[in-house]
C-alpha cells in the first residue's frame, strides 16, 4: 500500500464557520491542537518525504491538494516558498500536479494570477442558491458568503479560462434541485461536484437522513434532458454512469477503487482523510509525522487506514449480496459507521444511492437499442426488489 496524493492542511483556521462542517463542527475538536499554519520545516520534511515514496514506488506523478480550514489565509509567500522547495527537493522526472481547495472569500486577480503561474488550480465551494450558501457557508459572526464566494468563482474564471471553472457543493435538499441546476448554468461552471452531508448512525438512520436520491434524481433529469453543448459536468451522475458501463473504477465514494489518498495535518501529523472525523472525536489521530516517518508508515500501524484504502472491498453481507454493489461499492466508508458495528453496516445513504443507482441505469438503458442492451448484459433494476431482497426489510 502506498499514497499517491496528499491533502496537505495547510491552515488549521477557516474564516468560514459552514454549519455542516466535519473539521470544527460534527463533534472532533483535534483542530485546536494544530499550529496555524504548516511551517516551513513541515513543508521541507513533507517533500523529502514525497520524493522518497515516488521513488520507492515508481511513480513519475503525485497530486497536492492545498486544503483546510482556509488555504488562502497562509498567505501568497506560503506558496511561493513551497513550490520554491518542491522544485531544490524533487527530481524534475516526478512531475507535481497542484490544486486547492477555497471558499474563495479571499480572493483577489492579484492571488489568482500568482496561483496560476505557480500551476496551482483552484476549485472553489459554492452551495448552490444564494439563500443556501448565506444560510449554511457563513462567517463567524452569522453573516451569508453567498457574495464573497462569488466574486471569487468568477475571479477564478476570468483568470483561468472557462475551462477551469470547477466547484464543490454540499447537497442542501431543501432547496430546489431546478433552481440549483439554472444557477450554476448561469455562472457558467464547468463541473460541479455535489457532496453528500457527512452523517452516519451515531445520530442519524436511514430515514431521517437527507433525502439525496430524490434531488440527485431530479438534478440528473435536468441535466440529462438538457441539449445545451454548454452544460456543466455533474459528479457524481457522470461518475455513476461510468461505473454503470464499467469505465471506471470509481472515486472513494463509488465503485471499487483503492482510495490513495493521506491527509498532512499543519503540525505534519499523518492522517487518513479527515472527513473521517465524524467517526469521533480524534478518530484520525495517529502517532505519526512527516518530520520522522515516511508517508506509508500509516499503511504498516494503522487499521483505519488500511479500511480506508480498500474500504470497495471490506464490505458488510447487506452490501456483498446487493446487485448494485460493484456500482456503489459500499458508498463512503464514514457514511458506514455505527458505534456498535463500526464499518459493518451499509452507508446511511444506503437507500437514496439504491434509489439514485436504479433510475440513472433504467434512464439511460430507455435510450440504448436492444441489441446494444443484450451486448452489454446491463439489466433493468427494480428499488422496491433491492430493497425487499435486503435482511429485516420492511
Amino acid at each position: 500500500m502506498y499514497t499517491s496524493n496528499l491533502v496537505i492542511k495547510v491552515a488549521s483556521l477557516c474564516n468560514l464557520n459552514c454549519t455542516y462542517c466535519y473539521v470544527y463542527n460534527m463533534g472532533d475538536d483535534s483542530y485546536k491542537k494544530q499550529p496555524k499554519f504548516m511551517s516551513q520545516e513541515v513543508i521541507e520534511s513533507m517533500l523529502f518525504k514525497i520524493k522518497d515514496n515516488c521513488i520507492e514506488n515508481n511513480l513519475n506523478e503525485f497530486f497536492i491538494i492545498f486544503h483546510g480550514g482556509e488555504p488562502l489565509l497562509a498567505g501568497i509567500d506560503f506558496y511561493r516558498n513551497f513550490i520554491k522547495a518542491q522544485k531544490k527537493i524533487i527530481p524534475n522526472n516526478i512531475f507535481i500536479e497542484y490544486s486547492m481547495q477555497s471558499n474563495g472569500t479571499l480572493l483577489t486577480e492579484e492571488w489568482a494570477i500568482a496561483l496560476k503561474e505557480l500551476n496551482i488550480q483552484v476549485g472553489i465551494s459554492i452551495d448552490g442558491s444564494p439563500s443556501s450558501n448565506n444560510i449554511n457557508r457563513i462567517y463567524h459572526n452569522g453573516k451569508g458568503s453567498y457574495d464573497d464566494i462569488i466574486r471569487g468563482f468568477k475571479i477564478v474564471k476570468k483568470t483561468y479560462g472557462d475551462e477551469m471553472a470547477n466547484c464543490l457543493c454540499v447537497i442542501d435538499t431543501t432547496q430546489k434541485a431546478s433552481e440549483v441546476y439554472t444557477h450554476f448554468k448561469e455562472l457558467g461552471v464547468n463541473s460541479v461536484h455535489f457532496l453528500f452531508q457527512d452523517f452516519n448512525y451515531i445520530k442519524s438512520s436511514q430515514e431521517d437522513v437527507p433525502k439525496v436520491g430524490k434531488w440527485l434524481i431530479e438534478m440528473f433529469n435536468l441535466w440529462y434532458a438538457d441539449t445545451d453543448q454548454d452544460k456543466p459536468n455533474v459528479r457524481p451522475l457522470t461518475d455513476l454512469i461510468a461505473l454503470i458501463f464499467g469505465k471506471s473504477r470509481g472515486t472513494e465514494n463509488f465503485g471499487n477503487s483503492i482510495n490513495q489518498t493521506l491527509v498532512v495535518q499543519s503540525d505534519g501529523s499523518i492522517e487518513t482523510v479527515d472527513t473521517l472525523k465524524i467517526c469521533g472525536n480524534g478518530f484520525t489521530d495517529t502517532v505519526f509525522n512527516v518530520l520522522r516517518d515516511d508517508l506509508n508508515i500509516i499503511y504498516k500501524e494503522s487499521n483505519l487506514a488500511r479500511m480506508y484504502y480498500k474500504s470497495h472491498d471490506d464490505l458488510c453481507d447487506v452490501c456483498q449480496n446487493c446487485p448494485i454493489e460493484p456500482v456503489c461499492g459500499g458508498g463512503y466508508l464514514g457514511h458506514r459507521f455505527s458505534k456498535t458495528n463500526l464499518f459493518d453496516t451499509p452507508s446511511i445513504y444506503c437507500r437514496e444511492i439504491i434509489e439514485l443507482v436504479c433510475h440513472i441505469q433504467n434512464e439511460v438503458l430507455k435510450d440504448m437499442s436492444i441489441d446494444v442492451i443484450q451486448q452489454s448484459e446491463i439489466e433493468y433494476l427494480n428499488f422496491n426488489d433491492i430493497i425487499n431482497s435486503f435482511p429485516n426489510s420492511k
